[in-house]
């Protein structure tokens, strides 16, 4: 029983110098977010009961809960950025407890999930051209301690020019603009927005009996046209600087966010 004893003190004091740290951007996320959701089951299934826009994917929750609806034990989240990376390699570092996977453009490059990895820093180099990738981190929180950081770092590659300006917008824009920020009673859709992604993704129901469902959003067309606007009504709108170009019919999405073409 005193070995138990002491084997259980050694274990404890292995994990202090994490749960002391404080959270200290790393250098290559610097000015970069990330959007956060969770998820009170452990396969990301449903919607997600609570979502952050962070600067950084480096948490140590220890006992606790990451925040509101979400469980202590037994939930998951998902970390969504689009980051600039110039032309090299650059070593990724995470170190998670219980489970995580990193997937960069949709290509898995470490995945800890049923592999009894809880609590290791894995590293892997990944090869960039110059320009914005897609990096997202699946995480998985079983029971007791709960933590996650994520860094990576340039490790082979020179400096480059620095991203070019994005293209000023052709002279005479007739299309109607798009809202670069919209929220309504189903959610933030401004993560969905910056990301150029389906609706569907930031789509939170109300619990209304009749409020639609995450089914019935999935089978809209991607919002074309981003605002706030009356659910399934539909207007006209010019598409065209071309006076001999027809007006096109639009829908409003019933999450309330834009306009998708009828």
């Amino acid at each position: 029983m005193k070995r138990l004893l002491i084997i259980a003190l050694l274990a404890m004091v292995a994990l202090l110098p994490l749960a002391a740290q404080a959270p200290t951007p790393a250098s290559a996320q610097s000015g970069n977010m990330w959007t956060a959701w969770y998820w009170n089951n452990t396969n990301w299934s449903g919607n997600p009961v609570l979502t952050q826009q962070v600067p950084l994917v480096w948490f140590n929750w220890g006992f606790g809960s990451p925040g509101a609806n979400v469980p202590v034990d037994n939930f998951t989240a998902r970390f969504d950025t689009n980051a600039f990376f110039y032309a090299g390699t650059y070593r990724f570092t995470i170190t998670a407890d219980d489970e995580f996977t990193l997937l960069i453009n949709n290509v898995t490059f470490l995945d800890t999930r049923g592999a009894g990895q809880s609590g290791k820093t894995l590293v892997v180099d990944v090869p960039f051209g110059q320009g914005n990738s897609n990096v997202t981190v699946l995480f998985r929180e079983f029971t007791q301690m709960a933590y996650i950081t994520v860094n990576w770092q340039l490790i082979k590659g020179g400096p480059t020019p620095p991203p070019p300006a994005p293209p000023a917008p052709p002279a005479g824009q007739c299309s109607p603009p798009s809202a670069s920020s919209v929220q309504t009673r189903f959610g933030n859709y401004t993560p969905c927005i910056q990301q150029n992604i389906h609706q569907v993704n930031c789509f939170q129901s109300d619990g209304a009996w009749n409020s639609p469902n995450q089914g019935s959003i999935e089978m809209e067309p991607q919002i074309a046209i981003w605002g706030n606007c009356p659910p399934d009504t539909v207007a006209n709108f010019q598409v065209s600087c071309d006076p001999n170009v027809p007006t096109r019919a639009f829908v409003c999405s019933r999450t309330e966010a834009g306009w998708f073409p009828q």
